[in-house]
């Protein structure tokens, strides 16, 4: 008995074709199936999915959000199974080599997440993976704040006043800035290996070793 056929006997249909539509996907590699095949794979009537979903595009949403909910614990796995401390560079890079992980594991998956963009719905669950990277660049930034004059007394940087605008200008690091460009170093490369796009100038360079050096120099940008 497949799982969504132990969550229809546990009596829960919506969950369980939803697990019936992910299961097609992992055994096919694909998204090319009906509805009435989720249906006969969850053991219900063809009539039954209507219950709960619009059209197979509706299923496969709740699909997307299951595999949003997967990126989410496979970053939550890297961060609490690191030995490093926050102020270590490999606490946060450690999340990228995951986010890759789970890319080249959950390929179709990793497809459908990002398919018809912009995401029509950033729910809580679509942007849960983003912000434990954000929490660990956080956590990573403060550790390695310069503890100079400035940082301790919060001083506030003057711009020029050229447009005729004034005002004050904190100069700590941008933990969100610093967040955003790193998690879209691990998506990008991610994308670009998926596709074979990755080694067609440099043939000798890795998805695993590109994000080492360019986090490592974008990380040492936020710290220095």
């Amino acid at each position: 008995m497949s799982e969504s056929q132990r969550r229809y006997h546990h009596g829960n249909l919506k969950d369980a074709l939803i697990i019936a539509a992910a299961e097609l996907i992992e055994t096919q590699g694909t998204t090319d199936f009906s509805i009435t095949d989720a249906a006969n794979r969850a053991g219900v009537s063809n009539a039954a999915p209507y219950r709960h979903f619009r059209d197979k595009l509706d299923l496969l949403e709740h699909v997307k959000e299951l595999a949003f909910l997967g990126l989410h614990e496979t970053l939550v796995d890297a961060r609490e199974n690191s030995e490093t401390e926050p102020s270590d560079q490999q606490a946060v890079i450690s999340l990228g080599l995951a986010y890759l992980r789970f890319a080249r594991e959950k390929q179709r998956f990793f497809s459908l997440m990002w398919e018809q963009l912009p995401l029509p719905d950033v729910t809580t669950t679509k942007a849960s993976a983003f912000y434990v990277f954000l929490a660990t660049v956080s956590e990573y930034i403060e550790a390695n704040r310069k503890t100079s004059s400035a940082s301790r007394n919060h001083q506030k940087i003057k711009p020029s006043t050229a447009d005729g605008i004034s005002g004050d200008i904190d100069p700590a690091p941008n933990p969100l800035k610093a967040a955003t460009q790193l998690w879209a170093l691990a998506h990008g490369l991610a994308t670009l290996e998926q596709n074979d796009l990755l080694n067609r100038f440099d043939r000798l360079s890795t998805a695993d070793e590109l994000l080492v050096t360019s986090a490592t120099a974008l990380l040492a940008a936020y710290t220095q």
